[in-house]
This record gives C-alpha cells, sequence and structure tokens, in this order.
C-alpha cells in the first residue's frame, strides 16, 4: 500500500502531463459486469492488460487506459429484482420497471466501488476518475445514435421467427448468450405420420416415420423433410404396421421397432417430395367428420442418411433450419409455448388445449404430448437420449428453441466488410484469427432484443390498436431527443402512451392514433460492443491498439464490437482494434473450471492476504503470509495464458520463491551499491573481461526479453529474467565478485559496483511491468546518487538502457563466450562432485587446471581463447587460480595440488 498510489494513479496522471504530444497507446477495456466480487479470472485478464501498458510506457508511449463496467443485463436485474423484493415499500416489484430499474442502477453502483478497490489493490494503472459505465446517460445516448445509424442503414427490422428462448429468464437469448453442455438427457421418441396417398393398393394406411429429441415440438409440425437424393424403404412391421424410413435406417430398423420387419419396396425420395402427409391427431379425431387438412412432404438439404430415420419433423416455430425451409414455401410458423416455456392456449388442435396447456414442455409437457400421440398409435418407441443441448449462460438452465416476435440486426449485410477488416489486425494467439473470422462468417442476424426492464430501451412504438411496430429513422431520432430532455428513466416512467414520443409527423397524419413505448431493451452485447464510441482521435473514432479479452469473446465482445463499428462507418473495412490478444481460462490443479459447487475456486483476495499458504502453527494459531499484489502478477505473467491457465498452491509456492529472489537479489544489490563514488559510465576497455561478460550476457538478455514482450509472450519474457537472476547474475556474476567487493576497497570493487549498477537498473526495467509496486519499493531505497543520476525505472526508456548496453558489446569476448561457459560448467561440475565427497567447501578454496588434450589442428584455438582472459579466469569461475596446460602450453607455477575431482567437456571437437 505505502508505494501502491505512486507506481498506479500518480504515475498514470504524471505519464498523460509530461508525454502531451508523444504517440498515444490505447488499450479499449473490455467491460466486466459490475455484479459482485472479483474473481481470479478478473484478475488474470486485468493484470495482463496492465503488463501490456507498462510495456508501451518504457517504449515512450503515452497510454490512454480507461476502465469501464457493464450495467445492464439480466444477473443484475435478478439480484435487484431478489433484493427489491425483500423491502417492504416495494411490492409488485417485477411487474414494476421503474422500481426494477431504481434497484438495479443502486446494485450495480456498489458492485462498481467494490471492484474498483480491488482493480486498484491489484496495480492496475488506469484513468480511474474517468471510468466509464454502461448505464451512464451520455454513454447510453451514443448507443442510441449507433442505432439510430443501423436503422438508416436498413440493418434492423422485426421478425416473428425462432430464437434461442431461455424460460428461467423468459428472455430471447442471441448466440453470444448461449452454452452447450453435453450430457443433456431428452426425451427421444420414433413417431409416424399417415401418408396421403398410396404406393401399395393393398395398403390403407403407411406412415411416415420421424425422430426427433423434442417431442414438446411436434403440436408445430408444418412439414416433414425428405432428401430427393436420398432411397426410402417401405417396410412392415406386425406391431407398427406399414411405415416409411430412409434405406441407410434400415440398419439399426429392428432395435427402435422392437421386432423384425419385412421390406415391402423401395421408394425414391424424389417421389416423396412434395406429397401430402396428416397430423396423426387430426387424422384420427377429424377423419370421421370430414378430411382433416393435409401437410406438404418437402426436400430439404439438410436431411442426413447418418442420423435418425431420413425424414424430419418440421416445427418452423421451434427450428431454425425449419424456418429457413419453411420461408421458401411461404409456410407460416406457429409457437404455442409461452415466456415461461409452458404450452399456451395456441396448440391446435383444440382439442388438445386442455391436455397440453400450462405444462412445461422440458418436463411433464413433453409426456403430455407424447401420451397423446400415443393415444392414437402413433408413437413407435420413446426413451430417453443424452445429447448436446443448448443452456442459458446466466441461469445454467436448458433453452428452448421458440419463435416470437423479436428485434434483429441483419449484420449480413455488413459481413464483407467485417471480414475484410480482420486481414489487417494482428491476432495474439494467430489461432484466434480463425475463431473470430468463423464465428462472424457464420452469422447473418444478431437478435437484439430483451424481455427485461434493466438495460437501454430500443426506441419502438407500438399502434396501442393493432399493436404494429413503428421503428423510422424519424421516430428514433424523436425519441432520442426526448432522452436527452426527459432522461432515460422517462420512457419507462411516463404514461404508456405519452403523445411526446411520437415524431410530429407521425402524429400529423395519424391524429387520432395512439402509441405505446415498446418494453424490449437491447442486448447487453449491444451496449459494451458500441463502447468504442470512447475512442476518439481528433473528434473522430479511432481504433484502439489493442483489445485483451478471454476467448468467450470472439462470440461475444470482440464480434459486437466489430460489427458494430464496421455498422457505423461507411465503407470502411478497418476494426475497431489493431491488435486483438486472446487469453484462456483459469483452472484448478486437476484441470477443472473453478465452480463454488466443486469447491475449487482461489479468490484474488486469499492470493492478497494470504490465507492460502500457511507458514506453520504456534500455540493452536495458524500463521498466514500475506503475498501482495506481486503474487498474483507473477502468476499471471508466468502463465502461458494463450491457452487455459492453472493456480493451485505449489504453483504459489513457486511464485512466492520467484519473489523472494527478486527480492534477496536486489538486496544485494542495493547492499552493494550504497557506496559507489565511482563514474556512472566507464570506459569498456578499462573493464575487467568478467565484468564485460556480465554486461554482454545481460544485453543479450534484456534484448530478448525486449522481443518478448514486444510479442506480448510475458511468460517467455519472466522466464528469460527469471533464467537471467539465478544462473548469470546470482549464479555467475555475483558469485564471482563478492569476493572483490568485500575485499577490494579500489579499481576492481568500482568496476564491480559499475557493472552491478547496470544489472540492477535494467532488472528493475524488465521486471517494471511485472512487478511494478515491488521495484518502486526498490527505487525508494535506492541510493541517493541513483535517483539523481537515472530516471525512474518506471518511467525510463527501454532504448536508453539498449543503446548504453551496446556500448559495451565486445564481438572477440562474445565470441569466446560459449568457449568460457563450457568451462565454467565443468568447473561446477567438479566441484559439485568434490563436495559430495566432503573433499572441499567453498569454490573460491579451489585451484584449476584446464588441460587441453586434443591434438587436433584447431586446439589452438581453444588454448588462445583461454589465454586472452588468463589474468581473469579466477574471478570469472570464482575460484583461487586457473592454471592452463596443453600443447606447447604448461602451468605457469607447476601444478602441485591433489587432484579432488575432474570433468571433460567438448568445445567443437577439442577435448
Amino acid at each position: 500500500k505505502k508505494y501502491l498510489k505512486q507506481c498506479t494513479d500518480k504515475l498514470y496522471k504524471s505519464q498523460q502531463q509530461t508525454r502531451e504530444g508523444k504517440p498515444e497507446f490505447v488499450l479499449h477495456d473490455g467491460p466486466p459486469f459490475a455484479n459482485g466480487p472479483l474473481h481470479i479470472g478478473h484478475a488474470l485478464n486485468k493484470i495482463l492488460k496492465d503488463i501490456t501498458c507498462r510495456f508501451q510506457l518504457a517504449l515512450g508511449k503515452r497510454i490512454k487506459y480507461v476502465p469501464g463496467w457493464d450495467c445492464h443485463g439480466l444477473p443484475i436485474e435478478i439480484k435487484a429484482i431478489e433484493q427489491a423484493k425483500g423491502r417492504e415499500s416495494i411490492h409488485h416489484v417485477s411487474a414494476d420497471p421503474v422500481q426494477i430499474r431504481e434497484a438495479a442502477r443502486s446494485l450495480a453502483t456498489d458492485a462498481i466501488a467494490e471492484q474498483k478497490a480491488s482493480f486498484q489493490q491489484w496495480g492496475i494503472m488506469a484513468d480511474w476518475d474517468n471510468s466509464w459505465k454502461t448505464m451512464d446517460p451520455d454513454f447510453e445516448l451514443r448507443q442510441l445514435e449507433v442505432f439510430s445509424t443501423m436503422v438508416k442503414k436498413g440493418l434492423i427490422n422485426r421478425r416473428f421467427k425462432p430464437v434461442h428462448w431461455s424460460p428461467s429468464s423468459r428472455t430471447a437469448l442471441a448466440e453470444a448468450e448461449v452454452e452447450y453442455r453435453e450430457d443433456h438427457q431428452s426425451t427421444a421418441a420414433y413417431v409416424k405420420y399417415p401418408m396421403d396417398f398410396r404406393v401399395d393398393d393393398q395398403v390403407s394406411t403407411i406412415g411416415l416415420l420421424i425422430w426427433t429429441t423434442t417431442p414438446w415440438t411436434l403440436p408445430a409440425n408444418k412439414a416433414i423433410a425428405v432428401s430427393t437424393e436420398m432411397e426410402y424403404w417401405h417396410i412392415k412391421s406386425r406391431k407398427h404396421g406399414h411405415v416409411v424410413i430412409a434405406k441407410a435406417a434400415l440398419t439399426g430398423a429392428e432395435e427402435y421397432l422392437g421386432e423384425r420387419y419385412e421390406i415391402i419396396q423401395m421408394i425414391h425420395g424424389r417421389y416423396l417430395a412434395e406429397k401430402k402427409y396428416y397430423d396423426p391427431i387430426e387424422f384420427e379425431y377429424l377423419s370421421k367428420k370430414g378430411k382433416p387438412q393435409s401437410r406438404p412432404i418437402l426436400h430439404a438439404d439438410f436431411v442426413s442418411p447418418d442420423t435418425g430415420t431420413g425424414l424430419v419433423h418440421i416445427a418452423p416455430g421451434h427450428g431454425m433450419d425449419d424456418y429457413d425451409l419453411c420461408c421458401k414455401y411461404a409456410i407460416g410458423a406457429v409457437a404455442p409455448v409461452d415466456d415461461a416455456g409452458c404450452f399456451s392456449n395456441l396448440v391446435l388442435p383444440q382439442s388438445l388445449h386442455n391436455e397440453l396447456n400450462g405444462k412445461a414442455v422440458l418436463d411433464q409437457g413433453t409426456d403430455a404430448v407424447l401420451n397423446l400421440f400415443d393415444s392414437v398409435g402413433a408413437v413407435v418407441k420413446r426413451y430417453p437420449f443424452i445429447h448436446k443441448y443448448p443452456y442459458d449462460w446466466r441461469t445454467k438452465k436448458p433453452l428452448i428453441i421458440r419463435a416470437t416476435e423479436q428485434w434483429f440486426a441483419d449484420v449480413g449485410k455488413i459481413q464483407g466488410e467485417a471480414l475484410e477488416s480482420l486481414a489487417a489486425v494482428d491476432f495474439v494467439p494467430e489461432s484466434a484469427k480463425e475463431r473470430l473470422t468463423s464465428f462472424v462468417s457464420n452469422r447473418k442476424e444478431w437478435c437484439i432484443s430483451r424481455q427485461r426492464a434493466w438495460g437501454v430501451p430500443i426506441p419502438a412504438l407500438y399502434h396501442e390498436g393493432r399493436g404494429k411496430a413503428i421503428l423510422t429513422p424519424e421516430s428514433v431520432d424523436h425519441i432520442i431527443t426526448q432522452i436527452r430532455i426527459r432522461g432515460i428513466e422517462a420512457w419507462w416512467s411516463d404514461e404508456s402512451t405519452e403523445p411526446e414520443w411520437v415524431a410530429p409527423s407521425i402524429r400529423a397524419d395519424y391524429p387520432n392514433a395512439k402509441y405505446r413505448r415498446g418494453k424490449d431493451t437491447m442486448d447487453v452485447w449491444f451496449d459494451s460492443g458500441t463502447s468504442w464510441t470512447h475512442m476518439t482521435k481528433d473528434g473522430k473514432s479511432a481504433p484502439a491498439d489493442v483489445y485483451l479479452e478471454g476467448s468467450d469473446q470472439h462470440r461475444g465482445w470482440f464480434q459486437s464490437s466489430l460489427l458494430t463499428y464496421i455498422a457505423q462507418h461507411d465503407h470502411q473495412t478497418q476494426a475497431p482494434f489493431k491488435k486483438l490478444i486472446t487469453h484462456g481460462f483459469v483452472l484448478d490443479s486437476a484441470g477443472r473450471k473453478m465452480s463454488k459447487s466443486v469447491g475449487n475456486v482461489i479468490s484474488p483476495n486469499e492470493i492478497l492476504h494470504g490465507t492460502l499458504l500457511r507458514l506453520g502453527k504456534r500455540t493452536g494459531v495458524r500463521k498466514h503470509q500475506a503475498m501482495g499484489a506481486d503474487a498474483l502478477r507473477v502468476w499471471v505473467a508466468m502463465s502461458d495464458y494463450t491457452n487455459d491457465v492453472r493456480i493451485n498452491l505449489a504453483i504459489l509456492e513457486n511464485v512466492r520463491a520467484q519473489l523472494r529472489k527478486y527480492r534477496n537479489t536486489f538486496r544485494f544489490t542495493l547492499g552493494a551499491l550504497d557506496d559507489f563514488n565511482g563514474p556512472m559510465m566507464m570506459n569498456p576497455e578499462t573493464l575487467q573481461s568478467p565484468h564485460r561478460m556480465a554486461l554482454i550476457t545481460l544485453g543479450q538478455i534484456f534484448r530478448r526479453v525486449h522481443t518478448y514482450y514486444s510479442q506480448s509472450n510475458y511468460s517467455k519474457a519472466l522466464s528469460e529474467i527469471n533464467r537471467y537472476v539465478v544462473n548469470d547474475l546470482s549464479g555467475f556474476y555475483i558469485e564471482s565478485v563478492r569476493d572483490v567487493l568485500y575485499l577490494d576497497p579500489g579499481d576492481l570493487r568500482r568496476q564491480a559496483q559499475f557493472t552491478l549498477l547496470i544489472a540492477h537498473q535494467c532488472l528493475q526495467t524488465m521486471l517494471a511491468p511485472i512487478v511494478p509496486s515491488f521495484i518502486e519499493e526498490v527505487w525508494q531505497h535506492s541510493p541517493k546518487y541513483v535517483k539523481t543520476q537515472y530516471p525512474h525505472p518506471l518511467t525510463i526508456l527501454w532504448a536508453d538502457h539498449q543503446k548504453g548496453l551496446d556500448m559495451f558489446h565486445d564481438s572477440r569476448l562474445a565470441a569466446d563466450m560459449p568457449t568460457l561457459s563450457k568451462a565454467l560448467s565443468a568447473i561446477n561440475s567438479a566441484q559439485e562432485a568434490a563436495r559430495s565427497q566432503e573433499l572441499m567447501g567453498s569454490g573460491v578454496s579451489c585451484y584449476v587446471l584446464l588441460q587441453v588434450q586434443s591434438s587436433e589442428s584447431d586446439m589452438s584455438d581453444v588454448l588462445s581463447c583461454f589465454e586472452r582472459y588468463r589474468p581473469d579466469l579466477a574471478m570469472m569461475f570464482a575460484v583461487s587460480a586457473v592454471e592452463l596446460e596443453g600443447k606447447g602450453v604448461s602451468p605457469a607455477h607447476g601444478w602441485a595440488g591433489e587432484r579432488m575431482a575432474s570433468e571433460e567437456f567438448d568445445v567443437e571437437g577439442v577435448r
């Protein structure tokens, strides 16, 4: 907390002021729902965004990151209703949109305050003072302006057609709000429909056998589909009589018929198409009073021999493909199901009303329908069937397909431009491009209306008597003007037929007509999808540099943002994002999705406040260690976010070990630099080779880390940093100069201090995007001369460090370093072997003999390499002395020591 404000809020405001006019980097926030506490997935998302912004800050950019919140929608409305029902002052709240909206707004406001505090605790650098919310009046007006533009372009229309309907939410859902379960159980059934024609003069009635997993849709049947490319067979069953099925379905016929069958004759699909059949119940009850109305048999391309019987029951009110097929033949759709998912009084024929009315279609309604069909001998078999099925992603309850009057965006008209715009987008990972392209390609329409109160209204009027919808450019613009004047709440609070909401021209044409305002609200993806209206440059909307969200947003926010952006801008094939970064979901150690019911949820606060990792017991009280935001951020950075990521106690222990290593490393460098009085820059030629090697290595690492950061590959960037800290800095360089730092008061010590100063500063810069609070702490404890001579590590430019490191590059030494590194590895191995036999202790107490034994001609090159650095080899290898032996070279002082251990290594064939 002591350093948090300095490296977040103050830093954001400072860079906005000091970098005025510099190139801007815009990361546009995909808004979280203002609905309760944050979970670990929020941490993954927000910290990835922060790392991205902080690296761009180190590149000299002026960062613009304005957080947002998605405030409307069903989850918040349901919570608001539940809370409001508990207040004595609110009655019938479920029917009062004004009270629902008031309660929902209050709930969202409280949730935003709670979430904002958590985000700030995680060290997120952002413009918190100007954060936007989809329930802000100015946001809602901008959203309505986008809607108005789409109306003017003919992209908005109203149709009675099937949509995903949630009985549990009592609203239509878009595809992005649907999830699928593989273990849903339905009742499947084989049902026969009597044909209206004869294929055999000896047989009076032949049934067309269909298979369905939604028997509750049978009362809405309007046709049966076949394929004109397939062969069908007329077969005879003792129990079920004469039926027609596809030739390919004969294999399993005995199973569902329950007995053997006799093949009578083949009937080609071309013969069946455009013939007629009857509903079995109508046929049974109405044929006695007169001929019942027949229904058509139609060809459909989607009929397949792979499933079912090759004859498909068509209910255009309950199926997307069914609807499209029937539209070709001007066959109307019926959906005798109400908002709660129960049969309504629209069921035909009338004789079925008492049997079905009011029964839930996914429960008693299914059995009731099959019982009715079974009563006339139409059901051949019924059985439980496990299959993939759509669910409401919020309530986690099953959906139905149901035709209703809804508003749609005709995104098929802008599909080409949308797809073209993706060509210029940089996708991370690259596979995300194919995923988003697939979703956009397969979407022709977008159901944008929701039957809820908490949202932005669809600005439509309805004739009071006829119910005809009025939505024209003029009527919409007039309503937007009224919202500016009266406020959006007046849409719900005014008298339902208040004439002021009706455009003057409509009132003039129909002076005696009354119009009521619609109750539908817009899909929340339309809300957040128009948030790009916040991104402006020179007064015009401009694409963001980066959008960064979870992989589920390919069918959600990424797509809605793309479609609304393209719809708003004439003939523009530029997406609202230049780079699109996608991350996976957070899983537990077993690879399971986190769930409260499973009990595997890890909260960010548990990591921050230390309730997960216990230090031990004392007097019966468990001690905990608060890991802080740095631990959360290191976990995010070390995770390969392009896939699903895992978190568990073992991973967090590793994170804590990494943080401890950083802290110990900086504690050492700060101690070593405390009394440094040397120059801030040294001539490379005056530095001993171990120091130059350290700086060359640092330069190589620094460049690789920069590359990984630039590629948004933060896990590899952190892996390089960790390897440098553990192996190169702590394991090699600090060990090699430790004695010099402690024992040499002169120039050798200053060389080591100077090298450590460069490493200290560069390591801060490399770690700054990941652990800014820790780096702020290190900076605050840095010597005064460092603070006066160097820029702050959170704002210093990456290029300045790289330029300084490049000065120390030595091509000859860089070429020799692999040979020297192999020698060091061999020495370390030999030392470990000696230690295992308790023959030695500290490495600095041993002597090393390097024997080059090969007689090859290139032996001299290896010897020459060691000879070049002979005076520095002892420091380089952190030992007391190093002698050389080879062709023409003998140890300078002989070799009198006892050989404790040896190790062989090869350098390009030289042993």
